[in-house]
């Protein structure tokens, strides 16, 4: 649940957001506001048997009932009131130094060939093990904390009884009345230190887990989010499909990213007609992508408008995105089957192998896949480390292609590629032209020259430099 109330967050939220302490939430904060729901179930139970015991000795000797249970009552108080403040900053310290620890180790284990050649394995393993020393301490402490109540209440308690005795003696009381006073609180005794023990435990794990329930609870509060993105997540099936038709517009668009004073794009407007090829080039951080992610509904913008056809793109978002095929610069695989990959996130019985083999046709890649012993079910490995740039590109080109959108984007795509791949990857890219909309960003104008439309995107301006617009 909580992942999936995370996929729905706006894009622009992960732009700033800290990954190791998302990855944190999920996989350790969760479990540990189930792991506090049944500590406040079994302190229930609990709290349950303590009560029926001490009517019982009640019924027995009110007075010294009432002393031991006060003093008891007291203690317990007066133990978590000192302790809480501790544990709870101990449970704070434990969040953080588990976000630490992730953050080196993701880091470490993504970045293992630049490790390798700088020669810094020890570097990344000296600040893992700095924060997995610090969590070894807190968990040390924590223990102890945890068992102080039970010593100090199993002391107090004998000392109560035993004065208790010593008074009633001294006082001259009935020795056969004592005897089964002291034997009935004996029995007592055995089942209720227990039980209070249990209390003051489930109370510190209480204390020592908060921070995670608290944290949690803040994070599932997503009205702002929801309303903020609430088109990238909602599928109305009673709204009209977004045409493909006449042009695509970006119209009077201002944006500025979260926590910056500088517009990236002010008044911005780009046509973009159906079926025709159009360049994007700028200078680096002039927005030439921030432009793209506008169009495709990734940033929500503080002023303007996105149509196609006439139609507001966000009366039927999904619908909008249906038409989209995105292929970026570094394409995202996963440690899987090239079938899986190219139709990356159906479930494996639903893959439509005829229509790989198609797309893989239109990339170019087909023959090379026949030439794999276990062609479609070769595995690529993480991230596609067995494959080489251009190859991952002509992945990421069939990927967009498995459900025909009938807009391509090309995310300066070929940017990372040398110029013979780049070219063969081009040449991929214009068998499109007249078949599909296509929008390629790029930095260098050779790359897109072709192009029936040309857009630069400089000094918050997008404007037409080549092409006509009639």
């Amino acid at each position: 649940y909580m992942l999936e109330e995370y996929l729905n967050r706006p894009y622009e939220f992960y732009l700033n957001a800290d990954i190791p302490t998302v990855f944190r939430l999920v996989d350790s904060d969760v479990p540990k506001v189930f792991t506090i729901l049944m500590e406040y179930i079994q302190l229930a139970s609990e709290a349950v048997v303590a009560l029926f015991i001490c009517i019982f000795l009640l019924l027995v000797d009110p007075v010294m009932t009432l002393i031991i249970g006060g003093i008891l009552v007291v203690m317990t108080f007066l133990i978590m009131k000192v302790m809480k403040p501790t544990l709870n900053s101990m449970g704070l310290k434990s969040q953080e130094v588990q976000s630490r620890m992730g953050k080196w180790r993701l880091q470490s284990i993504y970045g293992i060939k630049d490790v390798k050649i700088l020669h810094r394995e020890a570097f990344f393993a000296k600040n893992f093990r700095k924060y997995s020393k610090i969590a070894g301490e807190v968990t040390s402490k924590y223990a102890v904390l945890n068992n102080i109540p039970r010593l100090l209440l199993e002391t107090i308690s004998m000392t109560a009884i035993l004065s208790y005795v010593a008074v009633f003696i001294l006082s001259g009381g009935d020795m056969k009345e004592m005897v089964a006073q002291i034997a009935a609180f004996g029995y007592a005794a055995t089942r209720l230190i227990p039980s209070v023990n249990r209390i003051n435990g489930h109370m510190t794990n209480i204390a020592f887990f908060q921070p995670s329930l608290d944290y949690v609870y803040e994070n599932v509060d997503f009205s702002d989010y929801t309303k903020y993105g609430e088109y990238q997540s909602k599928d109305d099936p009673d709204a009209a499909p977004i045409p493909v038709e006449g042009e695509i517009c970006l119209n009077h668009i201002d944006y500025t990213y979260p926590n910056s004073s500088h517009p990236v794009l002010k008044d911005a407007m780009m046509r973009i007609p159906i079926g025709k090829s159009v360049g994007v080039m700028g200078p680096s951080g002039a927005g030439k992508t921030t432009a793209i992610d506008i169009l495709m509904g990734l940033l929500k913008v503080q002023g303007g408008t996105i149509t196609c056809g006439r139609k507001n793109v966000f009366d039927n978002y999904p619908s909008w995105l249906s038409h989209i095929g995105y292929i970026p610069q570094s394409i995202f695989l996963t440690d899987d089957s090239l079938r899986e990959n190219i139709a990356f996130g159906v479930d494996r019985d639903q893959i439509d192998d005829e229509r790989v083999w198609e797309v893989l046709k239109e990339a170019q890649m087909k023959e090379f896949v026949e030439q794999m012993p276990e062609k479609l079910n070769t595995s690529i490995g993480d991230r596609g480390v067995r494959l080489s740039g251009g190859q991952r590109q002509r992945i990421g080109i069939a990927r967009a292609l498995y459900h025909d959108p009938q807009i391509l984007i090309f995310d300066e795509a070929t940017s990372a590629l040398d110029t013979d791949t780049e070219t063969a990857i081009m040449e991929a890219i214009e068998s499109f032209h007249g078949r599909k909309t296509m929008i390629i960003i790029a930095h260098r104008l050779r790359t897109i020259e072709n192009c029936d439309i040309i857009y630069n995107v400089d000094q918050c301006k997008i404007t037409l430099t080549k092409g006509t617009l009639e």
